[in-house]
């Protein structure tokens, strides 16, 4: 299978966000005589940004950034994974070190190049759902902390690796509003993918459902791929005082599987099809157990060892809790600006912490 030169990927990635930027326009903000624009930055760096020109009680003025190197990254990753993952050798090893109920590394429902390219526009299409969820929620105005403004604000996503080191509040912040980044992204995408996939003229209802969950799968795979690339291929301790701009990648995998699984359950049982509640929670965990595995093998630094990387639920880590509860306390301080500065989006799109996650931060 001949891969995609740079400039097919490229043309690929621009047609693919161009089309969703001019789709947002055309039905949400227009009716908010808002505006929204995209484009593209040829620094080589994996990096995006989200800006925002919004007056404060104004209607919505955004723009997306993202370079050209993010979107090539994303594809050789996409085409490195599903090389590993169609890999005899990794099923077995996984069977052998982690996960003797592994089923198919790769959705049976795609070709081999069909895998690379979903996965692509997967990653792709999260990356950018991602910026505008910084938008949506105005983050750029709670980072600044600060009320009414009219100066533009922007988030860049290299800012984990900034020179000055956030610590303290604004720390704390940072990492909250790229949780509640996380969660309009996923949202978004699943949203889409269930349009694309479970509805329409053009779907097969044999196998609408299969391709829907196969799609979702490689999106969760994809996204231990960006959480480590955001955080220069390193995986930091979660750890308090927070620090940095960004959480750490297996933390944002823990908060990111049960919102997948449970908001793929609903949206199938809206499409009519059987939610499969099960099956999704296992697949959902090998998709981000795989893609952490794949990132760190491939690094060459995967172990027995590595398997506190695997997602294993908050209620197995015990030692997340100090974090955890920075988290929720600047949240919960936060959430009156952010529900007040969000523009649109789906309920699903905020983020949430259940009674129970709560309880078992706060009581020791």
């Amino acid at each position: 299978m001949p891969s995609r030169t740079d400039a097919e990927i490229y043309d690929l990635a621009n047609n693919v966000l161009a089309g969703i930027t001019q789709n947002l326009t055309d039905t949400i903000y227009k009716d908010l005589h808002g505006s929204l624009s995209f484009g593209w930055a040829p620094a080589l760096k994996f990096n995006a940004w989200a800006e925002s020109g919004t007056v404060d009680g104004g209607p919505p003025q955004h723009n997306i950034v993202l370079h050209y190197e993010l979107a090539r990254l994303l594809y050789r990753d996409a085409e490195a994974f599903c090389s590993f993952a169609s890999d005899g050798q990794t099923k077995r090893l996984i069977q052998t070190k982690f996960a003797d109920d592994a089923t198919d590394l790769l959705p049976e429902c795609f070709t081999l190049e069909d895998c690379i390219q979903n996965m692509f526009l997967g990653s792709l299409t999260w990356v950018y759902f991602h910026e505008l969820g910084h938008l949506m929620q105005e983050h750029g105005r709670v980072r600044n902390d600060r009320g009414s403004t009219a100066a533009t604000t922007a988030i860049q996503e290299l800012d984990a690796h900034a020179a000055q080191i956030l610590t303290g509040r604004k720390a704390s912040i940072s990492h909250a509003t790229e949780l509640a980044a996380d969660s309009e992204a996923i949202t978004l995408c699943l949203i889409e993918s269930a349009r694309h996939f479970l509805e329409g003229p053009l779907v097969d209802e044999s196998d609408g459902a299969e391709v829907f969950i196969g799609s979702v799968y490689l999106l969760t795979c994809s996204l231990a791929c960006i959480f480590y690339r955001f955080n220069a291929g390193s995986s930091p301790q979660v750890v308090t005082p927070i620090t940095g701009s960004h959480p750490s990648p297996i933390y944002r995998l823990e908060r990111s599987a049960p919102h997948i699984y449970e908001l793929t359950e609903i949206l199938l049982k809206a499409f009519e099809f059987d939610g499969q509640r099960r099956r999704l929670v296992s697949m959902t965990k090998q998709a981000a157990d795989l893609g952490s595995f794949f990132w760190n093998y491939s690094k060459g630094v995967a172990s027995d060892e590595t398997i506190h990387l695997f997602v294993k639920g908050f209620m197995q880590r015990p030692d997340f809790k100090p974090y955890s509860r920075e988290i929720l306390t600047v949240w919960d301080e936060i959430y009156p600006s952010i529900m007040a500065s969000r523009h649109f989006g789906p309920p699903f799109g905020v983020m949430e912490f259940t009674q129970e996650f709560r309880d078992f931060v706060f009581n020791d």
